[in-house]
């Protein structure tokens, strides 16, 4: 159910009457009575982009450099099409491996099981690799209807320390897709998967050639982006005319770009530079523009670096443009100084003898727009410098990184283009294969709102490249379970965001790190607020709710760190608010199902069990107590879970003190002695309690509903219905 389901009532129901409360606790209170917690989640996936199909579709191209058939696609269409569920493709990087499998997937057109009706297009979509050993992590491939997976483990496979094992692993999930009239197609390294196995290799296809890149490029601006064929950049002969009305002299005219495409350009770069030449072109970019494209800007950055070999101060100038972009000429000069530590007053006559400043800027490609430093006439030429530096000149890379650090800090010149530079390092560690880059995360990390949203930006998007994605992903759970506070925050930072969403078991093991922590100094209450804000997520909510509750049972061990770690994340979920309503719906679905409320019983028990976090214990009572008050926390159901842990804990400090108080204590909010009250009044109820029913049970009534008072039944009508 989602939460255009709810009436629109600011009333939440609950056993012991109707509570006022505000629209975020009844849309979410009505929404968490429909979640499965306990549904077995399999990996994540992401929805193909149709751009993608239509490359694969409409611009396909099926022969090699010499004019012969590419067999990858149809070999993997013909294994489909005789149903095998899960057909394997092998073969060194740049083959085009990902687009045959989405080239035969998108064509494939089978009848789903049980229908008899008339064939069907899949829907297309990536699984994601969320493990952190696909040899010993327990974790479930999807099988939804109709669904043609592709998995991408291109990057990990040579690596694989059981090969045998994880293609088992793959092959098994066959007959779960056939009942589903799904297919999946996996997509592996040129070494790795056991092919020459007569039972594993079965359904391997190995990729022998590439499709020729140049005519990647062309067919995609053929078919795809027609505007730009029609500009001719690209034309690879068109006869000549000697003159008017004369006749042709013979010689072909060939597009002005036409002599850079190369046949041995991988496919993806390829795909990707057709695209961007659309953009120039749509935006009226001229042929140096484009010819600069193609290249990547080799042509144009060689050429400043020749200009300024004998100048430091203009190639720091260039460097503290390209992060500086945005900001004004004479703060780009500050970041410049600041990066050769210059911190010297030039003489009056050294000011006056040299280039104007903004000369010197157009100098390195720069222009000045409205007072602001622009590389904007330039799409990807930021990038381009920043690689040429790191390349040629590697000996700057530490100065490069801590520079970085001083232009970002919450008082540097950086400080608002955090969010562009993330992009900047990303970029440059993903072209460079290179981890180096996302140093900076671990200050921008404790640096405030901006360098943890830059962090995660940062991390988020190298760790799901499909190359230097799996070793990106393995240092941040190194991160998370080092000893130092930068490095366990960054691990904590990263976890929310996009990768929360698109690697939730890896977040939740690198949370879990950081819980583990033995002070709960800023990297716990960063994993803490983390942790809160992916269980607020309904769709992330079974995975996080079925995870915590899988900790405290497994880590028993006062002296395992995982056993702080796992009681610390129970508290987190449990304690509610309005930004964070993972309370709310934990206790809304416990009165549905009796499983959850079992489950609540155990977590508050085990974190009633470390005498550490005694005091957090009675914030997140008192905080129940408030919620119950406000509407926002099921009356019945809290009383009942927690009647169960008074039974097991009733000498425990933090429920002794919630229930009577405390020597020395001079104030006691009224919530907490109206839920005191509820608690005793329960307590000496004889009739057995419930917070839900058992599968397969009739619930047991907690005492005879005489009026709409007393009914435990949840309500959910408007006033006037009631």
């Amino acid at each position: 159910m989602t939460s255009s389901t709810v009436p629109p009532t600011n009333l939440v129901s609950g056993g012991s009457g109707i509570h006022a409360a505000n629209n975020t606790y009844s849309t979410l209170l009505q929404a968490g009575r429909d979640i499965n917690l306990h549904q077995q989640e399999s990996l994540p996936t992401e929805p193909v982009f149709p751009a993608e199909i239509d490359a694969v579709r409409r611009a396909w191209v099926a022969e090699d450099s010499e004019g012969k058939e590419i067999a990858t696609a149809p070999e993997v269409l013909a294994m489909l099409g005789q149903d095998e569920r899960v057909v394997v493709i092998v073969g060194p990087p740049g083959a085009g491996k990902t687009a045959a499998g989405l080239r035969a997937l998108s064509e494939l057109r089978p009848v789903l099981p049980g229908t008899g009706g008339p064939r069907l297009r899949l829907r297309l979509e990536h699984v994601l690799p969320d493990w952190e050993s696909v040899e010993k992590d327990k974790f479930f491939l999807p099988a939804e209807h109709g669904r043609g997976y592709l998995l991408n483990v291109s990057g990990e496979s040579a690596r694989w320390e059981k090969p045998d094992v994880t293609a088992r692993r793959f092959l098994g999930h066959a007959e779960s897709l056939r009942k589903k009239g799904s297919y999946l197609v996996v997509v592996a390294g040129e070494h790795g998967w056991p092919e020459n196995d007569p039972v594993l290799g079965r359904t391997v296809v190995r990729t022998t050639s590439a499709p020729p890149g140049d005519q990647i490029a062309r067919r995609h601006i053929e078919q795809l982006y027609p505007w730009v064929a029609r500009r001719g950049w690209l034309q690879e002969g068109v006869p000549e005319a000697s003159g008017q009305g004369e006749e042709s002299d013979g010689e072909d005219r060939r597009g002005p770009l036409a002599d850079l495409l190369r046949a041995d350009m991988q496919p993806a770069d390829a795909a990707a530079l057709a695209l961007e030449l659309s953009r120039i072109s749509d935006s009226g970019g001229t042929v140096k523009d484009a010819r600069d494209l193609v290249l990547r800007w080799r042509e144009r950055v060689s050429t400043v670096f020749r200009e300024t070999q004998d100048s430091a101060d203009d190639r720091a100038l260039l460097l503290a443009a390209v992060l500086l972009e945005g900001l004004s000429p004479a703060e780009v000069l500050a970041g410049a100084r600041l990066l050769l530590d210059d911190q010297a007053t030039r003489g009056i006559r050294d000011i006056l003898t040299g280039r104007d400043l903004v000369t010197r800027l157009e100098a390195v490609q720069a222009k000045i727009d409205g007072q602001r430093v622009s590389f904007g006439h330039l799409p990807g030429y930021p990038a381009a410098v920043l690689r040429h530096f790191w390349r040629q000149l590697s000996d700057i890379q530490p100065n490069l990184i801590q520079w970085v650090k001083q232009l970002t800090a919450p008082k540097g010149l950086g400080a608002t283009r955090i969010p562009q530079i993330a992009d900047l390092l990303a970029q440059l560690a993903v072209d460079e294969s290179d981890l180096r880059p996302l140093d900076v995360a671990q200050s921008w990390a404790t640096a405030g709102d901006a360098g943890q949203d830059g962090a995660s930006r940062l991390l988020a998007r190298v760790a799901r490249d499909p190359a230097l994605g799996p070793e990106a992903r393995t240092k941040l759970r190194t991160w998370a379970g080092q000893g130092t506070l930068a490095n366990a925050t960054v691990a904590a930072v990263v976890c929310q965001g996009p990768f929360s969403k698109e690697y939730p078991r890896q977040a939740l093991t690198c949370l879990r790190w950081v819980l583990g922590r033995p002070e709960h100094d800023s990297a716990v209450s960063v994993a803490e607020e983390v942790l809160r804000t992916m269980g607020s997520e309904i769709r992330l909510l079974p995975r996080v709710w079925h995870t915590v509750s899988k900790w405290v049972t497994e880590y028993k061990q006062p002296d395992d760190r995982n056993h702080l770690a796992a009681r610390r994340a129970v508290l987190a979920l449990l304690d509610p608010s309005a930004e964070h309503p993972a309370a709310t719906l934990l206790l809304a679905n416990a009165l549905e199902h009796r499983d959850t409320a079992d489950e609540l019983v155990k977590g508050w028990s085990a974190a009633l069990s470390v005498p550490a976090l005694e005091p957090r214990c009675e914030e997140v009572l008192a905080a129940w107590a408030e919620a119950v008050a406000d509407g926002a926390l099921d009356a019945d159901s809290v009383v009942d879970v927690l009647n169960h842990v008074i039974r097991e804990h009733w000498m425990t400090g933090p429920l002794s003190t919630f229930i009577a108080g405390r020597a020395g204590t001079g104030y006691t909010s009224q919530s907490v002695v109206d839920l005191r009250e509820r608690l005793i009044l329960r307590w000496n109820d004889p009739r057995p309690t419930h917070t839900g029913p058992r599968s397969g049970q009739t619930p047991m009534p907690t005492r005879h509903a005489t009026s709409p008072e007393d009914d435990p039944t949840p309500c959910t009508g408007t006033e006037d219905e009631a």
